[in-house]
């Protein structure tokens, strides 16, 4: 039916076809031949796209039919430059800023079709379904923190590093791990390491929810979130000490830290900390809080044990009490070290003193990022870098 009224009859003479018909005429037939020939090169591609971007573009089908002909014009202008060249260079000048031109026009197309409302989707490696209910990545960004959950088909993150750590690593993983869009984002506290790739962020990704510490700190980079959070009318909870909020059907989050009130000289010492309960299992995320964190927690008579303790290095060096180790309990410590600078590197003494409670330690110098994931019943650590597995079930 459609054939019928989009094309002209065939045994229709040709002068007794008016011109508005026969353009329409070709108009389809330069859309059928145009949109084959797209569809046939975005097939043939989608393998390699995929492999290696893990992206699938939809819209490419339709910025085809305006690129592909532009393209032909560059490489047919390209040419006559080329031609040109030794009759006059000033003829080849304009044959090359008449291609200048035409590149920019593709840009711009290509930049707008990427922008419109399903245009790209990108998804995750793909494999064999798994009993998995949930799944942290906790990445390697050095000092900083980022921490990714993905459960019941909901991404959190804690924290998102510096801005270069979010550009090099955290995006790139992001757009791997097939995540299009934040169900939520917390951002512990005001250290740039840990929230200076926040406005990016937000932009690619648009979380639903935004937790913010609202303890006052010196950050001019926290401060210029906190700006744009208010002229953009984010959802921003206001979460006080003991509040649970839902992460997933499975996942809950509660914050221990800090207390109404509570003042400390540096925004390491004030950051939130949230325990996770997965089925259960029991995750603490600690960022890097110190001693002065740890002693509070203890002192506030809150339930601190956990299986799993994800922390930081303090910038004093000192974190990870005996006294806070006896409280939570862990079976495995994930935390960072950094060469540089020297405090926020765990010593030896430290690692020895975790060992000899039992303690199964994952130090990301060595480790790189390590990946958690939880079962209705159990849940295993992976590190990246070494391969090493540490079973719920070990003993």
């Amino acid at each position: 039916m459609a054939a019928t009224v989009w094309r002209d009859d065939p045994f229709l003479p040709r002068n007794l076809v008016s011109g508005s018909r026969r353009a329409l005429g070709t108009g389809y037939e330069w859309i059928c031949r145009g949109g084959s020939v797209s569809l046939a090169a975005w097939v043939g591609s989608l393998p390699l796209i995929y492999w290696y971007f893990h992206l699938l573009t939809p819209s490419s089908l339709f910025a085809n039919l305006l690129v592909v002909p532009i393209a032909f014009f560059i490489l047919a202008i390209a040419l006559l430059s080329l031609v040109a060249m030794p009759i006059g260079s000033g003829l080849s000048l304009i044959f090359n800023n008449a291609n200048w031109s035409l590149a920019s026009a593709v840009i711009a197309f290509v930049q707008w079709f990427a922008q419109l409302p399903g245009s790209h989707y990108y998804f995750g490696d793909l494999h064999w379904p798994r009993s998995v209910r949930a799944k942290i990545t906790v990445l390697d960004v050095g000092a900083g923190a980022a921490v990714h959950l993905r459960a019941s088909r909901a991404d959190w993150l804690f924290d998102c590093g510096s801005a270069r750590d979010y550009t090099r690593v955290l995006r790139p993983y992001l757009r791997a791990a097939g995540v299009n869009r934040l169900k939520g984002l917390l951002l512990t506290h005001g250290d740039s390491l840990h929230i200076g790739g926040a406005d990016a962020l937000l932009q690619d990704f648009v979380p639903q929810v935004l937790i913010d510490n609202r303890a006052p700190d010196r950050s001019t980079t926290h401060r210029q979130l906190r700006k744009m959070f208010s002229e953009r009318g984010l959802n921003l909870p206001n979460l006080r000490i003991g509040e649970s909020f839902p992460v997933s059907s499975n996942v809950t989050a509660r914050i221990l830290f800090p207390r109404a009130g509570f003042n400390a000289s540096m925004a390491d010492d004030q950051t939130l900390v949230v325990q996770l309960s997965i089925n259960a299992a029991r995750v603490l995320l600690m960022s890097d809080s110190g001693y002065a964190t740890e002693t509070a927690l203890i002192e506030s008579k809150a339930d601190l044990r956990s299986d799993i303790l994800i922390k930081g290095q303090h910038h004093s060096g000192k974190s990870g009490s005996d006294a806070f180790l006896e409280a939570v309990q862990p079976r495995l410590i994930v935390t960072t070290s950094c060469d540089f600078p020297q405090p926020e590197r765990i010593s030896d003494e430290w690692t020895e003193r975790v060992c000899a409670r039992g303690i199964k330690l994952f130090r990301q110098d060595e480790t790189g990022a390590v990946a958690l994931e939880f079962g209705d019943r159990d849940w295993k650590a992976r590190a990246y870098l070494t391969g090493e597995i540490f079973r719920s079930a070990n003993r």
